[in-house]
């Protein structure tokens, strides 16, 4: 019996478009951004960076070596922000009606600029805490020290929360994250886009 559910948040709860923010800094003088970061690989920086191992300033000051020109931090910050989508409310409304019969976990691979951002959007959009308050707990990759597929963040988060890895379903657009919660025992979605999630979470719950 699936008694728990784990969501990633960028590409499975809100939509992100990694290509708007090379446009962005593009514009800035940077032709080259897909060649450092993409949803499939990205330069180590990004990884400490979501990983929590650097902190803002110099992730900034990474960027910035790829630049002729002095670029301000609210310049990075709007350029790296810019992937960022928005959450349906209708998919709100799904994880509240979904708490009701389940343990909804979040678990995601983010750092704190990123964060920073879409907290302050969910809470203009939504009210004060209340997308945090869906879950049971949330849990962020540069908060932990570690990062999706890596073993340790999901043992962590089942040490951590108490789940029983048979009991739990993890969703991700990624597949080798899903690979890596199936590696734990648990059992995993890899979100294909040309579906919804409601659907294919609502597929895997009636095989239960």
């Amino acid at each position: 019996m699936i008694k728990n559910i784990i969501f990633d948040f960028g590409g499975v709860l809100l939509p992100i478009n990694t290509e708007k923010t090379a446009i962005e800094f593009a514009k800035m003088g940077l032709d080259n951004f897909e060649e450092l970061y993409s949803i499939n690989k990205q330069a180590k920086f990004f990884d400490d960076f979501e990983k929590g191992l650097i902190p803002a300033s110099a992730f900034r000051s990474e960027i910035r070596k790829h630049y002729k020109r002095p670029l301000s931090d609210e310049e990075i910050d709007y350029a790296w922000n810019a992937l960022l989508g928005e959450l349906n409310p209708e998919r709100f409304s799904f994880l509240s009606e979904l708490g009701d019969k389940y343990n909804i976990y979040l678990l995601s691979n983010t750092n704190i600029i990123h964060h920073a951002a879409f907290i302050k959007s969910l809470n203009q959009t939504f009210g004060k805490d209340r997308f945090e308050k869906l879950f049971e707990k949330t849990y962020y990759s540069f908060q932990m020290g570690t990062r999706k597929p890596d073993k340790r963040i999901f043992t962590d988060v089942i040490k951590d929360s108490g789940v029983v890895p048979a009991e739990t379903v993890f969703i991700d657009d990624n597949l080798n994250n899903a690979l890596g919660a199936q590696k734990v025992g648990m059992n995993a979605i890899h979100h294909d886009h040309a579906m919804e999630i409601e659907k294919e979470l609502m597929a895997m719950l009636s095989a239960f």
